[in-house]
């Protein structure tokens, strides 16, 4: 597929969907969920042996996964007998808030945020350091203290209605905003010069230095 093949490009590494089994949700908004569709299909008929890959998300976000996926993707081919489900692409695994979980090899923890839908933030850990990942949301100095636990995070900053606005983050205080990388700029935002810098496309990440 042309987006992981533009990844491998940007970052050097290797990637294909064939290489992905765990996948972590953070919530349903499209901008963050609609690869879905084309990954699950791709898992199911264009790879074999088929196998399912791993959906990880907050128990209230899985419960309304398949309500955004099935109007695509609940029908039968010729070779089914039945109308697919959620469970004949994904092997859904919920994970509750402040129980760690194994995923890929990392220990991770997700905290709900602040958002307008369901939303959680993550914190995975290796044995070479911790990486915060805070999920949409507005402003909350809990969530922050949460994610300082990281060795380095990667904060959403945007503009509008429950997310988290630069000067909110400039705010903090210099060891954090020296962990944090940015996402979720608007196009053509340019940041004040400081310690946290946007995340750019095909970036790879040290969990232990941002």
């Amino acid at each position: 597929m042309a987006m992981y093949r533009q990844a491998a490009e940007t970052s050097g590494l290797t990637l294909g969907v064939e290489k992905i089994d765990d996948l972590v949700l953070t919530h349903l908004h499209g901008d963050h969920s609609n690869g879905l569709e084309a990954f699950a299909f791709a898992r199911r008929y264009l790879y074999q042996p088929s196998t399912r890959p791993r959906l990880h998300a907050l128990p209230e976000v899985l419960a309304r996964v398949w309500d955004k996926l099935a109007p695509a993707m609940d029908g039968a081919t010729r070779a089914e007998s039945a109308m697919s489900t959620l469970e004949d692409y994904f092997e859904p695994c919920p994970i509750e808030p402040g129980v760690p979980v194994e995923v890929a090899g990392l220990k991770m923890e997700v905290r709900r945020t602040a958002h307008s839908v369901p939303t959680a933030g993550v914190l995975m850990r290796s044995g070479s350091g911790t990486l915060g990942w805070s999920g949409d949301t507005e402003f909350e100095m809990a969530h922050i203290d949460w994610l300082g636990q990281a060795d380095c995070i990667v904060h959403e900053c945007g503009e509008h209605f429950k997310h988290t606005h630069w000067a909110e983050l400039d705010s903090l205080s210099e060891a954090v905003k020296e962990k944090i990388r940015l996402i979720h700029l608007p196009d053509g935002t340019e940041v004040p010069d400081g310690p946290m810098r946007p995340l750019r496309e095909g970036e790879v990440l040290d969990m232990k230095n941002c």
